[in-house]
């Protein structure tokens, strides 16, 4: 879910972070609650819910401190996060009684804990010139790459990170059409049609 009033304060929401600042004044959101999906992932009775926030990696004005000089510390993300659960309590008037715990990340520390590259979890970023066919280059967007039998999947490649599964499908995909391509394009045309005529009849 996209929690926003505004379509401006979701552009605001996604063009502060890349200059250093965090858009909390009025923030924007998207939540996911995976135990709707998955009733194990939380005990009977009880729910987890995730948020997602687009912050700086460094933050205007606190470069060269907190944790690996991007200004970040325990209690700015504690104070980013309490704003954040304000707004959504907006919508969800309910939720700071019923939280149990949380537990909140930085861009610092989910750099640090998946490696990611300034702390972005997308690899790179999710904008026009870095999607689709340009996602991460042109010369390897379409999954494969100049070395033979060399492929490439994950975040970095359409359509992106979360937790869709997409990459690797699409990459799966490429893969097997350069070991059966006959017997792939056929079986991809087969799957169409049978689509289409499910679509048409109904």
């Amino acid at each position: 879910m996209l929690i926003a009033d505004s379509v401006k304060q979701v552009e605001i929401g996604h063009t502060d972070p890349s200059i250093g600042k965090i858009p909390d004044a009025d923030p924007s959101m998207y939540v996911v609650m995976p135990s709707m999906l998955d009733p194990t992932l939380a005990p009977d009775g009880n729910h987890t819910l995730w948020i997602e926030f687009f912050a700086p990696y460094k933050v205007e004005g606190l470069e060269g401190t907190g944790q690996n000089g991007t200004g970040w510390t325990d209690e700015l993300k504690n104070k980013v996060a309490d704003r954040v659960l304000d707004k959504l309590a907006d919508y969800a008037p309910n939720l700071k009684q019923a939280l149990i715990a949380r537990q909140v990340e930085s861009p610092a520390e989910l750099g640090e804990r998946l490696g990611a590259y300034n702390g972005n979890y997308y690899h790179i970023d999710m904008t026009l010139e870095q999607m689709v066919f340009f996602r991460p280059l042109p010369e390897i967007a379409n999954y494969r790459t100049p070395i033979d039998g060399l492929f490439l999947t994950g975040a970095g490649t359409h359509p992106g990170g979360s937790i869709s599964g997409m990459p690797g499908r699409n990459c799966a995909r490429v893969f097997l059409q350069t070991q059966q391509p006959l017997a792939q394009v056929i079986s991809e045309a087969r799957k169409s049609f049978q689509s289409v005529t499910k679509t048409m009849l109904g």
